[in-house]
């Protein structure tokens, strides 16, 4: 496979996608209608990003106490990857009838998050047959959600495999937050890969740190761990799991509320901790058993779909089948009392972070996109530091 260029450093795009952040990488927000503004921009390239009095930015909540449900629906993976959207299209709609049922019987939501693919599933698929199920965003797909989003007032929260204009052949894997007037808050890439996935396979989405450099000179520093700030608390949404010390610098800048898509399972343990430990809320929303699912076994690491608040489940899922976990955040009381993580010992600790040489390096995607998971594992390969 040929090298291939990004392309996307233009002048031009770089101030089209620093006024569309919020819709494109989440790193800003577009302020909502109903008079309010209901998100607020990052800081501005330079600004200090951790603040010296442990407060941090934040906008006003649209209510003290925020209703959330996360769905544990299907996965189905399209099968004709040449011409899609049959296949796509049947899954929005099945999200459409589930964000109608989840602010039926159990009363308005105040935000409503799905699984890691719940648009195109997932399938063992090449670079470029996954960039033809991949949507843009904003597109039809968030088009469709967003009247959902817009007739219930509620934020609608996914991931998604997604392909930008701006980053030519780069597959991302993105976590998509749109807001209740139906437009597109956040779309923020997947931060980083675990690399050496397993022996001849790994993956080749690009993340941030594939591309680490070029994204923040097109971006921003704020960019590189995106918060969006909205009215129902400071989010991120993350398709990246474990990643301790992300979640970390993240609580550093003030998230307040992790949304976290997944598929295939995940550590319940390990997600409660980060809630604990970092004093945030976390809604880590996993796929059912999927039976239509062709090509993986109906269970394939289904169910544990959960809330978590700082002391640990707040609600989870009773089964691996479709269902509906649901909680009530205190954002406001939560809000009131909270600081930035506030025992933190750098002086102790940044003399060892500072020496450390990870065993894959940044910018591994710069000049180089892989094709397919074998393709990934031998370039990558080729770059380990150790």
């Amino acid at each position: 496979m040929s090298e291939q260029d990004s392309g996307a450093g233009t002048p031009d795009n770089i101030e089209r996608r620093r006024i569309l952040a919020a819709g494109a990488v989440g790193a800003a927000a577009v302020a909502l209608g109903g008079g309010a503004a209901a998100t607020q921009a990052a800081p501005a390239q330079g600004a200090t990003l951790v603040a010296a009095d442990g407060d941090y930015e934040k906008v006003p909540l649209r209510k003290d106490n925020i209703r959330v449900t996360a769905v544990q629906s299907i996965m189905r993976g399209v099968q004709n990857t040449r011409r899609p959207e049959r296949e796509m299209k049947a899954n929005v709609d099945h999200m459409i009838e589930l964000i109608d049922a989840a602010n039926g019987f159990a009363g308005p939501q105040d935000l409503v998050c799905f699984h890691e693919q719940p648009i195109m599933g997932y399938g063992t698929w090449p670079r470029e047959e996954a960039l033809r199920v991949a949507i843009e965003v904003p597109g039809p797909e968030t088009e469709a959600l967003g009247k959902k989003a817009k007739e219930y007032g509620c934020y609608i929260t996914f991931g998604t495999y997604a392909r930008d204009p701006d980053w030519p052949g780069h597959l991302l894997l993105t976590g998509v937050l749109i807001g209740p007037d139906g437009s597109v808050v956040a779309n923020h890439w997947k931060t980083n890969n675990h690399r050496g996935f397993r022996p001849g396979w790994d993956l080749f989405t690009t993340s941030i740190y594939d591309v680490l450099d070029q994204y923040r000179e097109m971006y921003g520093e704020d960019a590189v761990l995106p918060i969006a700030r909205t009215d129902i608390g400071n989010i991120c949404c993350s398709v990246t799991p474990a990643q301790p010390d992300i979640v970390r610098a993240m609580a550093m800048k003030g998230l307040e509320l992790r949304l976290s898509s997944s598929s295939g399972g995940y550590s319940v343990n390990e997600a409660e901790l980060k809630s604990r430990h970092n004093n945030l809320w976390s809604v880590v929303c996993n796929q059912s058993v999927s039976p239509e699912h062709k090509g993986f076994a109906e269970f394939s690491g289904s169910g544990d779909t959960a809330i978590f608040s700082p002391r640990g489940v707040a609600s989870q899922a009773k089964s691996v089948h479709e269902e509906f976990v649901t909680a009530t955040i205190p954002m406001a009381s939560f809000r009131a009392s909270r600081t930035i993580p506030p025992s933190v010992p750098m002086e102790m600790i940044m003399p060892v972070y500072s020496g450390y040489v990870p065993r894959f390096g940044p910018n591994g995607q710069s000049d180089y996109i892989p094709g397919d998971a074998a393709d990934a594992s031998r370039h990558f390969q080729k770059l380990r530091n150790w």
